[in-house]
């Protein structure tokens, strides 16, 4: 059987499961697993759905499945590319090379097209040009047969169905309405952004404020001055207001303008604040840090009779890169499975809300240096578990180490303490698995090993040639591995110790062939770099 044919057959069967009452299970995932189990797997799921979109009379059940199958498959392709697998961002390329072949042979239906944009956007992948522009033109055709005032009003009214069928909750509303547009080229997004501001439904106009933290600063600008604009329309969300002076210390000094002159002009028409229940603070943890700079930050609360469970992904090069909260759990008893399940999956520890503050508040800062606003999300997570203001802080790994180390005694950070850390450093593996993907990958680590032939040369290549400047990147791993794990230890447990003071002397100027764990991630880069 070809590759083609086992996935149409992988695609009746997760048709089946969709269609389901209780929607895909784990069975349905696992087929979509499977998808990718040969080469080019997104790229022949890809196929599959254009194939049967072509057909004289298409399955809506199949090509749903297709749409499940390929939005698997490209996450499953980000994370390996994030991590460093290159064939992996070969293959996305060659998704998207596929797909700009397809439109320039000839029309697309419509909706294979909305099916395959928002695979891309719900696997938080690019679509690329040529699908906007695609999406455009479809668009653009069908507005031709209708009278702009009625075009407007369909869309608001559209809005308000979205609106009632997300239970008036602008989170989601947005998450629906962001997927949807990223099928389509900023200006697009900006256009959006602006009808959802002048909704008379006051969720959708709450729903505007996340086109905010978009990535275009145009869309951003056209989002928060569109609430400005129509604040006279209707009388202003309190709660739109207490949002905008969150987020304010988030954003760049650029995009503080637009959100200080929003805020001024909702104040002249804002009701009355209404009064919050304070929520209970279950479980704080976070996951131990991995080798592509990421950690994870799950916090679990009760808010009357409800639990809710907040997570938070930021990452070294990007800040804050996604925030989501899942409040449908009514009983103690699944929350607490929740939680101890992520404790055991993630090899997560037991942290403090304040810990998780101040991870949250130096990812931020990241966000602030790139322009690049944190996810909508994040707002929800702030509200949720009720935190205070949250204001970007600058903290390198050596201000982080030398907090954690302040109050120790001397004997437990002078040189002989320092030597005894890195000998347990060699077999950090042993305890944490984390410390298992602490490798460089990625096109640097490719362009400099190909050429060598031997691992003994590979070896020095990374640790004379890559890790030198990628001191700060790891005493940072370590330096938080270090945090999180004094945050979470029970009494006598000092394995953070070592971490910070490994971390101390990698954010130094100690020689790196003197540091074991530099040796260590020399051989794994050198290793994965074989296996690949």
């Amino acid at each position: 059987m070809t590759p083609r044919m086992a996935i149409a057959q992988i695609a009746k069967a997760v048709g089946r499961e969709l269609e389901s009452k209780d929607g895909p299970g784990e069975s349905a995932l696992a087929a979509a697993a499977a998808a990718l189990a040969s080469d080019c797997g997104a790229t022949e799921t890809l196929q599959g759905l254009w194939a049967e979109a072509n057909r004289k009379r298409p399955s809506d059940r199949t090509l749903d499945a297709y749409a499940f199958m390929l939005e698997a498959a490209l996450e499953t392709l980000r994370i390996e590319a994030n991590g460093g697998n290159l064939s992996a961002g070969r293959e996305i390329e060659e998704v998207r090379q596929t797909l700009e072949q397809t439109l320039a042979n000839g029309p697309v239906p419509t909706g294979a097209l909305m099916l395959v944009a928002r695979a891309f956007a719900q696997a938080g992948l690019d679509p690329g040009q040529a699908l906007q522009q695609a999406m455009m033109g479809a668009m653009e055709a069908e507005a031709d047969d209708i009278p702009p005032e009625a075009a407007r009003t369909r869309i608001l009214s559209q809005f308000d169905d979205l609106a009632a069928a997300l239970d008036h909750d602008p989170f989601a509303i947005h998450a629906e309405l962001a997927t949807m547009g990223a099928a389509f080229p900023a200006e697009y997004r900006a256009t959006m952004a602006t009808a959802l501001a002048m909704s008379g439904t006051e969720a959708v106009r709450e729903a505007a404020l996340g086109f905010a933290f978009s990535s275009d600063a145009a869309v951003s600008t056209a989002a928060i001055s569109a609430l400005a604009k129509h604040a006279h329309e209707a009388m202003a969300s309190n709660a739109t207001i207490e949002r905008l002076v969150r987020m304010r210390p988030w954003f760049s000094a650029a995009r503080q303008a637009d959100v200080d002159a929003a805020i001024r002009a909702l104040r002249a028409k804002a009701a009355p604040p209404k009064a919050s229940q304070r929520p209970e603070i279950r479980s704080v943890a976070a996951s131990l840090c991995d080798g592509a700079g990421a950690q994870s930050l799950f916090a679990l609360a009760k808010r009357g009779r409800r639990f809710a469970m907040a997570a938070v992904l930021v990452k070294t090069d990007a800040g804050v890169a996604d925030a989501w909260v899942r409040d449908d759990m009514n009983s103690r008893a699944e929350a607490d499975a929740l939680i101890e399940e992520i404790l055991a999956q993630t090899e997560a520890v037991e942290i403090s809300i304040g810990l998780f503050e101040r991870r949250l508040a130096a990812a931020l800062e990241t966000n602030v240096a790139r322009d690049a606003p944190p996810p909508f999300g994040l707002l929800q997570v702030a509200e949720m578990l009720g935190l205070g203001a949250l204001y970007p802080e600058p903290l390198s790994p050596s201000a982080i180490v030398d907090t954690l180390l302040a109050e120790l005694p001397a004997e437990r950070t002078n040189p002989a303490a320092e030597v005894a850390a890195h000998q347990v450093s060699m077999t950090w593996d042993e305890e944490f698995s984390t410390v298992d993907s602490w490798f460089e990958a990625g096109q640097a680590v490719e362009s400099l090993l190909r050429p060598l032939k031997t691992r003994k040369r590979r070896i020095e290549a990374v640790l004379t040639n890559l890790l030198p400047g990628r001191r700060s990147f790891w005493a940072e791993r370590c330096a938080w591995m270090a945090a999180t794990l004094k945050d979470g230890a029970e009494e006598g447990d000092e394995a953070w110790i070592d971490f910070a003071l490994v971390a101390r002397d990698l954010a130094g100027e100690r020689p790196l062939a003197t540091i074991p764990i530099a040796s260590r991630i020399a051989e794994a880069t050198v290793d994965a770099f074989r296996q690949r």
